[in-house]
């Protein structure tokens, strides 16, 4: 491995842009945006970055019944005229990130950090998310071709979700830990692996992970094409509120004479009528997985 060659000092910015849209038969609206930009010092480095992903789908299709007709209760019309709706596309999908940080060498091995970072996630019931750390560091590898850092810090966490937990704490002091890899396969090919954990420290078991896998594979000299995964795990994820208890069932009948007043419903496990007996609270699923292909322009 040859030695690291001696950072591009001033600013750079990476842009990755996703975009899919569909019309016709379906109609959807998909796009991801992430914007690095960073300053390079001497001995220090800073880093801010904004994440985005949104998607707008629309409901199936359906006919509406013309207005103005008129039928008994219980029946419904014949050859009734309709007209064909298509739902415009609402959104569906909206995640976003906003974080800075700064990095500052204390000896060739080790750094002292700090930052901060908002972000939302509606899918996950999280509305708003603040967090601010401080932290040591140390680079393992720091290498052209290699390299690897593991950070260590106290963090501070003020989080609003959609349905407040009353088991859960709203703000608190944490601990926090990540690590920073990257391996260069060749001129035009990277990957790169970042990792990051916020623990609560008076609830351990309150604790979210954010990792992002991704490759980059250089196509001209500031064109590149990149392909990420991004775990987002939440081990005590947010209250969904309300949602529906559904029963499907069917009548039971002992004596068989119809409204002697000893029916019953029996649960099934599908068919039958559904029957909405009432509502509930339930937790969130704990992760989130979110792949992306995106164009990235460097400059």
């Amino acid at each position: 491995d040859k030695p690291k060659e001696p950072p591009k000092l001033g600013w750079s910015n990476d842009a990755d842009l996703s975009l899919v849209l569909t019309a016709g038969n379906s109609a959807s609206q998909t796009w991801a945006f992430t914007d690095e930009l960073r300053h390079a010092w001497k001995d220090a480095r800073f880093e801010f970055e904004v994440n985005v992903v949104r998607a707008n789908t629309s409901d199936d299709r359906f006919l509406m019944v013309e207005p103005g007709l008129e039928f008994p209760v219980g029946g419904a019309p014949a050859n009734p005229p309709t007209s064909l709706i298509k739902p415009e596309p609402t959104l569906d999908v909206a995640n976003s990130l906003v974080r800075g940080s700064y990095e500052r060498d204390i000896t060739p091995r080790f750094f002292w950090n700090t930052g901060g970072s908002w972000d939302r996630n509606d899918d996950a019931g999280i509305l708003n998310r603040y967090i601010t750390y401080a932290g040591v560091g140390h680079k393992w590898v720091d290498q052209e071709r290699r390299r690897f850092a593991t950070s260590y810090g106290v963090s501070y966490t003020d989080r609003e979700e959609e349905k407040p937990d009353p088991e859960k704490d709203r703000r608190f002091a944490g601990a926090r830990f990540g690590w920073d890899y990257m391996e260069r396969f060749n001129a035009g090919t990277t990957f790169d692996n970042k990792f990051e954990t916020n623990a609560n420290l008076s609830d351990p078991t309150d604790y979210s992970i954010n990792t992002t896998s991704a490759l980059t594979v250089s196509m001209v000299r500031h064109v590149s094409l990149k392909v990420s995964l991004q775990w987002l795990y939440e081990n005590e994820p947010a209250l969904e509120s309300d949602l529906d208890v559904v029963a499907f069932v069917e009548v039971i009948n002992p004596d068989g004479i119809p409204g002697s007043g000893d029916e019953r419903f029996r649960t099934l496990s599908s068919g039958g009528s559904k029957l909405v007996v009432g509502s509930a609270d339930a937790l969130k699923d704990k992760l989130d997985t979110i792949f992306k292909t995106a164009l990235v322009l460097k400059f």
